[in-house]
């Protein structure tokens, strides 16, 4: 355990000590309201350090503790949930494994060790010995943190980081083990003093929240068909996020029309549902419209897919494709950092690849072919060992096209590094990464010419909160990414189909004494690969997001919130298109000195051109947001939303007049939901948007929804059938979603 007091020595450690008494007391002479008091407290924590848990109740109580500064040395992690409870109910929970007890006076909490008289009498009673064991999960992982006690005691211990513990029982004593998101189990000690217990997982909480459009609800009053998948199930070996979804979740068509490296899946939920120019839904990472495919997967904190119209309404004309909400992680509160590396490589090689004709079945098929039609057989026997022993290579090739051309695999490789941390006052997630994935090509590379095939990707990003105040919370985050890929001088299906096309004795690769080679008709995908130049692509992606988040429950009315963001965005590629055309030759035959006749084909250069291109743009997001979520009397749940949007999306390379204004949208979102007795639901949104897309006059459209639910496991007379049924809902919702992605270049940009 690290506490700042553990780094003096300890005549400067007991004058803290006594200066934080001193302040304590001060505090506790003050007149402080009852209802400061009466503050009800919220707090899940997983072995969490002693300090750290204090220092969060005192700030939810109003309370203050008074202790010595060597109890952080003794005291044990914390493992705790408590919801709205008070002062009274928590302390007990939180005091149960530590080594000391408490008193209240006033608004002032003293720590005191626990009275160590009654210990020695009790060991020779209970005729204790030493227990030891192992927690695991269902899957036989080991469980660290496993808080285990002897039940009806005061003894415990928790598991270390292979699941293993010592516990001073006897035979016949009742062990309690318990961890967060495990079911509670209780086993007994036997005569062999040895224990191995497995624990469940529990089932999901209702009570936990769904990112939805524009914030969260609880999991149990969702209605809109909202599909969550675990972050962890898109961490593939893949470069871009959308090749890992296909088969992840229902709903999903998700197609990869190419290998090539760097590029990602196209995917469609429940199918194409709109014509025009954009039929794939729209991408939101952290609120903000963003490609998806820059997001790192170790940087995902929750990945949500919005399906129905009562889910994506409130998005108006860009809802009709559906929504897929993208949520990065943030720093948590910790006594010390966390910090995660990895390190991956993987092969990579084709399911399967085009299985082509060698030499003697392409001559075979060829003689067929001809005698078929002119009584004709082009390559006798004589002329088919020619090619097939390589006696002259040159004038007799035989080459298998696919295996010149390609490696029978590749690789790639991951790093990343991040680090979570923070205090009460400010929070931090940062990270970076880098990815790289190699082609399948097989080119010659030299330190000057290299047109070999990869992608490579830079991510950094920096998620910061701030509690400028007990109820005002500052959020930056900033990420950028840089994207290089090397490709051939030649368009991929131009590639394949020289590749396919060309018979196995057309060409050699290149003649012996190093003539660029070609065939009098048709190409050689050896010189297509290695002389005709190479390509660089570059991007660079900035992405910044301010907000500012203020609860207004002390202030106004319990459950009022408002958040203001903003977001700036830049995208700068560049495109180095370096291309060469060398004189290629074809061998007609041989001198009398043996050397090599000559036909020449074309006429070309051996030197590199260069083209350059440049393309950006830049975007801007204002989003105002006001919302209301509050229980009444355990029975109504009431909650609403209203919000401002503003986006403007400009080129910075137009390629005529009316592009170079700017691309706009905008428009207002609404949501009300009502709940009873968590039953029964009622739930309606709409949007109202415009869109320059749109004639003057035609701009506006607005987009409602209505859903209803019913959850009949909350019902009183279910109850006996929740441990076969755990959850059974009863949904359904109208609504009317957009796309104001029409096609034919149509924009009314004045």
């Amino acid at each position: 355990m690290h506490n700042v007091s553990m780094k003096y020595n300890k005549p400067i450690k007991y004058f803290l000590v006594m200066k934080l008494t001193f302040l304590l007391l001060l505090a506790g002479m003050l007149n402080v309201s009852a209802n400061v008091y009466a503050q009800r407290i919220s707090l899940t924590v997983k072995k969490a350090s002693f300090e750290s848990v204090l220092m969060d109740i005192q700030r939810q109580s109003g309370y203050n503790f008074l202790f010595k500064a060597e109890y952080f040395d003794q005291a044990r992690p914390v493992t705790l949930s408590v919801k709205n409870k008070d002062i009274s109910e928590v302390l007990p929970a939180l005091m149960a494994s530590q080594p000391f007890d408490y008193q209240i006076n006033g608004n002032i909490i003293t720590l005191l060790p626990k009275a160590k008289i009654n210990l020695p009498s009790e060991a020779p009673k209970r005729s204790q010995q030493e227990v030891t064991g192992r927690i695991t999960d269902s899957l036989g992982n080991p469980l660290a943190g496993v808080s285990i006690s002897v039940k009806e005691t005061k003894l415990g211990v928790t598991t270390d980081a292979d699941g293993r513990f010592r516990l001073a029982a006897k035979p016949g004593d009742i062990l309690v083990c318990s961890n967060v998101g495990y079911i509670p189990q209780e086993v007994q000690v036997d005569a062999s003093l040895v224990v191995s217990v497995v624990l469940k997982e529990e089932k999901a909480n209702l009570d936990e929240v769904v990112v939805v459009a524009y914030g969260t609800q609880r999991k149990e009053s969702v209605i809109g068909a909202i599909t969550t998948i675990t972050p962890g199930k898109l961490d593939q070996p893949v470069s871009k996020v959308s090749s890992s979804l296909a088969g992840q979740l229902a709903g999903i068509v998700a197609i990869q029309s190419s290998g090539e490296p760097g590029t990602g899946a196209q995917f469609w939920i429940r199918g194409v549902s709109t014509f025009g120019a954009n039929s794939t839904p729209l991408i939101l990472v952290d609120g903000i419209e963003r490609p998806l495919d820059l997001v790192d997967p170790e940087d995902i904190e929750s990945f949500s897919i919005l399906k129905d119209a009562t889910a994506t309404a409130v998005y108006g004309v860009r809802g009709a494709n559906g929504i897929v909400l993208v949520t990065t992680k943030r720093g948590k509160d910790k006594d010390k950092p966390t910090i995660n590396a990895r390190y991956e490589r993987g092969y990579l090689e084709p399911t399967r690849m085009v299985k082509m004709a060698n030499a003697e079945q392409w001559m075979d098929y060829y003689n067929d072919i001809s005698f078929e039609g002119t009584q004709n057989v082009p390559f006798p026997d004589h002329v088919k060992q020619l090619y097939l022993t390589g006696a002259d290579p040159d004038l007799y090739p035989n080459v298998d096209w696919m295996d010149a051309i390609f490696k029978p695999g590749t690789t790639n490789q991951r790093m990343n590094l991040n680090v979570t941390g923070g205090g009460r006052v400010a929070r931090y997630y940062v990270s970076g990464s880098h990815l790289r994935e190699n082609g399948i090509f097989e080119p010659v590379v030299t330190p000057n010419y290299n047109p070999e095939f990869n992608y490579q990707r830079f991510n950094f990003r920096s998620n910061l909160d701030i509690n400028l105040t007990s109820s005002t919370v500052l959020s930056l985050n900033l990420s950028n990414q840089y994207e290089r890929r090397n490709r051939l001088g030649v368009d991929m299906d131009v590639m394949y189909r020289i590749l396919t096309s060309t018979p196995p004795i057309s060409i050699p690769l290149e003649y012996s004494d190093g003539t660029h080679a070609m065939p009098l008709v048709g190409n050689n995908p050896y010189y297509s690969l290695n002389s005709t130049g190479y390509s660089e692509d570059f991007w660079n992606t900035s992405q910044s997001l301010i907000s500012v988040t203020q609860d207004f429950s002390e202030l106004v009315t319990p459950g009022l919130q408002a958040n203001v963001k903003f977001s700036w965005d830049a995208v700068n590629a560049a495109t180095l298109d370096k291309r060469k055309s060398p004189a290629t030759f074809y061998a007609t035959g041989r001198d009398e000195a043996g050397n090599l006749i000559f036909h020449q084909n074309t006429d070309g250069s051996d030197y590199l051109s260069l083209a350059r291109s440049n393309r950006g743009n830049r975007t801007i997001n204002l989003e105002a947001s006001t919302t209301y979520n509050r229980n009444f009397a355990d029975r109504h749940r009431v909650g609403g939303l209203i919000l401002f949007s503003m986006r403007e999306h400009t080129d910075n390379f137009p390629g005529d007049f009316i592009a170079a204004f700017p691309y706009r949208n905008i428009g207002i979102a609404s949501r009300v939901t009502y709940s009873f007795l968590d039953r029964y639901f009622i739930e309606g949104n709409f949007g109202y948007n415009g869109s320059e897309n749109f004639a003057p006059g035609k701009r506006f459209g607005l987009f409602p929804s209505l859903a209803l639910g019913y959850i009949l496991t909350n019902e009183p007379f279910f109850k006996d059938l929740t441990s076969t049924i755990s959850l059974l809902k009863v949904r359904g919702s109208i609504g009317e979603i957009g796309n104001d992605q029409i096609g034919g270049n149509r924009r009314f940009a004045y």
